[in-house]
């Protein structure tokens, strides 16, 4: 009786057994089919939300500013790469496979120059180029592939190596997708033999890329202002315009021109170009300004002025824009010889800036350092742009301090009067080693340092001391 009764504990075990075996089977199949399901439907999605951002800099996200511009994309655009793939910087190859996943309209074709030399001659570029091409307009855009990684050439004459120093893919791309779909193109003239400086090629890019041209005028010797000038920029002059060339300005901003005219910083009177200025309600202040609230680095001479978005000349900038001024004059608003004129000031220093022409000459106040006076005419809207100074636009500012907004406030001034051009600004990727340190010292260094190790330790030493006691 006993062994029977042993026996049927041994039988109900082992099938007890066995059905938790099954069960375990079971349960590990539907777990492997799962993530096998899983698996299949996650290499479904676009490597847009696949793929995550893993680099240092973040490469590899694109701006909101592309993936908007892309989603309303209207013709299809062709990304053809002239180059061996597995030769090619592979940032370069992974952002291009990421791009294009973001709209339908893009697609993206490699061929090797090597195996098929022909395909130079096809597109009439040289290999290791990027071929934007849209078939509906007939247009195509070429990028070098050497030229979206940037590099520090100082460091490469000082120490003999490459630094690299930016990465601008997207910036490159989307203007060359807007260049092959848009018809609009634009001709800025700059002023020259007035001692003016010529505009930054950090600024000729960007308008390169709004698809603006630029060139130099002599008003005098040129036969005044060109037919097919879209707007007159005057940067920094250090003399005066001419009688005849103060009435070619006033004659061309009457019939709907556009002008951007960006003062010298120094105190040499200029009649004429103070007489325009006049016309449409702009009155420039005797001195230098120097804001005693909104300076930067002790250098009441140097600052951010307030920037009033609600003027279309600055409405790209946000509340958190940075603008930083160098030795500017000042302006105040008055009324315009004509009431068809609007004049409005979307950079303004603060209450407590001074006029400073002299020790003893001052005067206390708010003065605008933007202006912008407009003009409804039979040949269009008349728009006359005017700054204190000419620093919003010097490389040395804006190359020093990237985080600034200057040169997105003048590529919006630059655009604004022109209904069908794209303003894109999209600012190269900086590929600089980031550090991660503490800044300050004092109780987060003893934090980090002691505190944080120590009470590690001692948890460890509680827990080994529980366990051993077992």
């Amino acid at each position: 009786m006993a062994r029977n009764w042993k026996a049927s504990l041994r039988t109900a075990a082992g099938r007890h057994s066995s059905r938790r075996g099954a069960f375990s089977a079971g349960l590990t199949a539907l777990v492997i089919a799962a993530v096998i399901v899983f698996n299949l439907l996650v290499a479904q999605l676009p490597e847009s939300i696949s793929k995550l951002d893993m680099s240092d800099n973040k490469i590899y996200t694109v701006t909101d500013t592309s993936i908007e511009y892309l989603a309303d994309l209207q013709e299809d655009v062709a990304i053809h790469v002239l180059a061996n793939q597995d030769e090619m910087d592979q940032r370069v190859v992974k952002f291009l496979d990421k791009y294009v996943s973001l709209s339908d309209r893009l697609s993206l074709d490699y061929t090797d120059p090597t195996v098929y030399p022909s395909v130079l001659e096809t597109y009439g570029c040289e290999e290791n180029t990027i071929v934007v091409a849209c078939e509906a307009t007939g247009k195509q855009e070429t990028i070098a592939i050497d030229s979206i990684i940037g590099y520090d050439i100082y460091s490469y004459y000082t120490t003999g190596t490459y630094s690299e120093t930016d990465f601008d893919c997207e910036g490159q791309l989307t203007s060359a997708i807007d260049a092959v779909v848009s018809d609009a193109t634009y001709k800025v003239y700059q002023i020259t033999d007035h001692g003016e400086t010529a505009l930054s090629s950090s600024v000729t890019e960007l308008l390169e890329r709004s698809h603006i041209t630029l060139a130099d005028v002599n008003l005098l010797t040129d036969g005044g202002i060109p037919e097919d000038c879209d707007l007159l920029v005057c940067n920094g002059p250090t003399s005066d315009l001419a009688d005849d060339e103060k009435d070619m300005i006033l004659a061309y901003l009457a019939g709907g021109g556009q002008v951007i005219y960006l003062m010298s910083p120094d105190l040499s009177p200029r009649p004429n170009w103070d007489e325009i200025l006049e016309t449409y309600g702009i009155t420039v202040s005797d001195g230098m300004m120097a804001d005693t609230q909104r300076y930067y680095a002790n250098q009441l001479d140097a600052f951010f002025p307030e920037v009033d978005s609600s003027v279309d000349a600055a409405s790209n900038l946000t509340g958190d824009s940075m603008v930083l001024i160098y030795r500017s004059r000042g302006m105040t608003l008055t009324d315009p010889a004509r009431d068809t004129i609007t004049v409005s000031s979307f950079l303004d220093t603060s209450d407590k800036c001074y006029s400073v022409v002299d020790e003893d000459t001052r005067s206390e106040g708010s003065f605008s350092i933007g202006a912008l006076a407009t003009e409804d005419t039979d040949g269009g809207t008349a728009r006359l742009t005017v700054f204190g100074s000419s620093s919003l636009v010097d490389e040395g500012i804006t190359s020093s301090f990237t985080n600034l907004s200057n040169l997105d406030l003048f590529l919006n001034c630059s655009t604004a009067g022109f209904d069908d051009i794209s303003n894109i600004s999209i600012e190269p990727v900086s590929l600089q080693v980031t550090q991660n340190t503490i800044t300050t010292g004092g109780i987060w260094s003893a934090l980090f340092i002691f505190v944080l190790p120590l009470a590690v330790l001692l948890f460890g030493f509680v827990r080994w001391m529980r366990r051993r006691k077992l």
